[in-house]
């Protein structure tokens, strides 16, 4: 679709969020088995180097033929992954960076190699599909990339463990329904061309974004720092999913805005206890490693500079908190003070006799 003299493509970058158990894999699993053969898209290696990302996609060229007969080029691929990890290996910020503009579908994306080649790909096309604990999260994925623009391209569904089910109670997918699945899925694949809006769907758009201001409004921090700004795009990427869905007339009506917007709030609605989860768990991991540090240095016979434990807390916790945390740590005997204050007004400590339960 055309927008503001740019465009606007369906992709979307998705990450199911919750703890184990919640079915994040067998949903993943379920997508790949209809997606990749009705669409005939390469599936992200894991664990890939962005280098290696720019060679996989050049090497996975897709040509189809536009109605009118035009040969239409482009490197294609997908992200199916059941942990965030294997598309973000050690969170680089050159995957995010990439990932943010093969989000863009920009008509031509050029990367010089290592050996001064150069990697050119036509039309580079990139959805994501992964899972992610809201401990990986607020452990891992760095401050920058909520702000930056990875995160803020991102919608999170997030999800809790359902109830106890047997696991002979639904042995695969419907094999008539699969095959229905990956049949239009096929076809929608062939589409081509803009898809238009209708004057209700136009209609409905600008009275909930331009006029309402989008409202409910998600009111994390994270979410402030880029996501917030894009939620209109959000919702215009789903309203074009919506109308492929229901027909192959590449007109998006007030039915799919109405759908889109309701199912991105439905989402929203959630995001606030991903943020509570990361800051329960996040804190226990963080706390945890620092202990595993001190006990590994007292295994090795020397004591943690006190410094050291300061700037890992500092990673997690406001700095305000970090004193009274230390003292705690003391207090409960998880770990010891063994040196009088040195030059820096620092200590040194070691593991204590309590074992931490976290």
């Amino acid at each position: 679709m055309r927008a503001r003299g740019n465009s606007t493509h369906p992709n979307l970058f998705l990450e199911l969020v919750g703890g184990p158990g919640t079915g994040k894999s067998q949903a993943i699993n379920a997508v790949r088995s209809i997606y990749v053969p009705a669409t005939g898209s390469s599936v992200i290696p894991a664990s890939i180097t962005r280098a290696g990302l720019e060679d996989y996609m050049q090497a996975n060229l897709q040509q189809t033929k536009s109605p009118d007969g035009a040969l239409l080029l482009s490197h294609e691929c997908i992200g199916l992954s059941e942990e965030m990890q294997g598309i973000l290996p050690d969170q680089d910020l050159g995957h995010l960076t990439l990932y943010n503009i093969l989000y863009d579908l920009p008509k031509l994306h050029k990367a010089r190699t290592r050996t001064n080649g150069e990697v050119t790909l036509e039309a580079p096309y990139c959805s994501i599909l992964t899972g992610a604990q809201p401990a990986f999260l607020a452990t891992t994925m760095p401050e920058q990339a909520w702000g930056m623009g990875f995160m803020s391209r991102s919608i999170m569904i997030f999800d809790t463990p359902r109830e106890r089910r047997s696991m002979f109670e639904l042995r695969d997918v419907d094999p008539t329904l699969k095959a229905n699945l990956i049949h239009d899925l096929k076809h929608i694949a062939s589409l081509y061309g803009w898809m238009e809006w209708t004057k209700e769907a136009v209609s409905l758009y600008d009275e909930w974004w331009v006029e309402a201001g989008g409202i409910p409004i998600p009111q994390a921090k994270r979410l402030a720092m880029g996501y917030n700004s894009r939620r209109e795009i959000h919702m215009a990427k789903l309203a074009m999913c919506m109308s492929i869905s229901r027909s192959d007339d590449l007109f998006v009506d007030e039915r799919d805005v109405a759908a889109a917007i309701e199912t991105l709030l439905l989402f929203e609605s959630k995001m606030n206890s991903i943020f509570q989860e990361m800051a329960a768990t996040g804190s226990m991991v963080m706390l945890q490693d620092v202990i595993d540090k001190i006990r590994a240095d007292t295994a090795e016979g020397r004591p943690t500079e006190e410094s050291t434990v300061i700037n890992l807390l500092m990673q997690r916790f406001p700095a305000t908190q970090v004193h009274s945390m230390i003292e705690n740590l003391i207090a409960s005997r998880v770990i010891k003070n063994v040196s009088n204050l040195d030059v820096r007004g620092c200590r040194r400590f070691q593991a204590g006799d309590t074992v931490a339960v976290m």
